[in-house]
């Protein structure tokens, strides 16, 4: 059966965003920048799972808890593309663009957790 997240436009943006994500990380060569690059990994598809997770809960504060953590995810993301910057990994264009889509992605979090929550936006 086909979970009701996957028409979430914010799914569907994480899911676009993962792959942003990746072909960065695929222009970063050396070893020692692998573990940066893990973990943005990990965070970019923590972002998409936990969206999907947090849909199949049955009550309100655990959609909640896990669209929670998948916000906590997209601003690990943000953090990690500032040390990509840091370490001079990529330039700033493509990590404000980057950054800019994960700010979007918070805010339709945001406004989700606020929904199931029952809360006015």
């Amino acid at each position: 059966m086909s979970g009701s997240f996957e028409q979430f436009p914010v799914y569907k943006k994480s899911k676009d965003i993962v792959c942003k994500i990746e072909l960065l990380c695929r222009k970063i060569t050396g070893k020692e920048f692998y573990f940066i690059k893990d973990q943005i990994r990990r965070a970019a598809a923590s972002l998409v799972l936990n969206i999907a997770e947090g849909s199949g809960k049955w009550t309100k504060k655990d959609k909640a808890n896990f669209y929670r953590i998948s916000r906590g995810s997209a601003f690990e993301c943000i953090a990690a593309l500032d040390l990509f910057l840091l370490y001079k990994l990529c330039n700033k264009e493509d990590t404000e663009l980057l950054k800019n889509d994960f700010n979007k992605i918070v805010g339709e979090l945001q406004a989700l957790i606020k929904s199931v929550e029952g809360r006015e936006k």
